[in-house]
């Protein structure tokens, strides 16, 4: 969910219609899941406040604002040695390559690393500042206050490869995280998404993966019970012939057809953005926290040998 707001894609023109006769969102029913997974219809319900019946579609995600990116040359994560993964997201048997990654262990954002928005926030809602974003005791921080919130997006893209997170995020209603990988094109959704984190409801009980392809904006994914507002390690790893989801180590999701899995490079993004939006994000009220912050403890990024 990139940009400077999230693009209002044909799945706000038919939201009222979706549960009726569906549209652009629905999936391939020729796309592989997980053995107990539903398809996107029911894989991705609205937030465990809300009622029952699942939305047939995820939202278009936000973009950064533009930014030239260049080539992957970060120096590898400290303290990891040269082809292995950290493993604590789980991780095949690939002999992955380190090539970037934060600790946040600095006083402020690395802004050679990362570009923090400055723009309208997600759905037009708010506004996203570069002072949302801090850095202390190890930890990012993205804040929620009244109308402004924050996100930024790594400068360094790739195409395919592995990234891991530990995050969480801080119960409050009307703010939602997100971290992802998003188009270096900017071309959404023709270029595809890869949502690898997406913690929308409340109570944060409930975490998503999404995979956006087509210029119909199709999509295909899950999501996994847990308590969002502690500590979990998330990995994406992205390969020509499937994409596979990875929570606190385990395997939630994967996916091989290729007509499904994005063919163009792409960047992550950290953001915690700000409803109402449909029945994903809620919009802040009286119950919302003074702040509500999303947390990163460190990301690791790696390409294929």
């Amino acid at each position: 969910m990139p940009r400077p707001s999230r693009r209002l894609v044909p799945t706000l023109v038919c939201a009222a219609l979706l549960l009726a006769a569906g549209c652009g969102g629905t999936p391939d029913p020729n796309v592989s899941s997980p053995d107990s997974a539903p398809d996107l219809l029911q894989a991705l319900p609205a937030p465990s406040t809300a009622p029952t019946v699942a939305p047939t579609t995820a939202p278009p995600t936000t973009a950064a604002p533009s930014t030239t990116r260049r080539p992957t040359t970060s120096a590898a994560p400290r303290g990891r040695a040269n082809g292995a993964a950290s493993g604590a997201g789980g991780s095949s048997n690939i002999n992955w390559r380190p090539v970037g990654g934060d600790e946040f262990n600095g006083s402020a954002l690395d802004k050679s690393a990362w570009k923090a928005y400055n723009s309208v926030g997600a759905f037009g809602n708010g506004l996203r500042r570069p002072e949302a974003i801090s850095q202390s005791d190890g930890l990012l921080r993205v804040t929620g206050r009244g109308d402004v919130s924050g996100g930024m997006a790594h400068q360094s893209g790739q195409l395919y490869g592995r990234w891991e997170f530990r995050a969480r995020t801080q119960p409050g209603r009307g703010f939602g995280s997100a971290i992802l990988l998003w188009p270096d094109s900017e071309n959404f959704p023709e270029d595809g998404e890869l949502d690898i984190m997406e913690v929308p409801g409340e109570n944060r009980d409930l975490a998503h993966f999404v995979v956006h392809w087509s210029a119909e904006n199709k999509m295909h994914g899950t999501r996994v019970p847990g308590d969002f507002s502690q500590w979990h390690t998330f990995a994406l790893e992205w390969l020509p012939d499937r994409i596979t989801w990875y929570v606190d180590g385990v395997k939630q999701y994967e996916n091989t057809d290729k007509a499904v899995i994005p063919t163009k490079p792409m960047h992550m993004t950290i953001q915690l953005d700000q409803g109402p939006f449909q029945n994903w994000i809620k919009a802040p009220d009286e119950t919302t926290p003074e702040e509500v912050s999303l947390e990163v403890d460190w990301v690791r990024i790696y390409a294929a040998p």
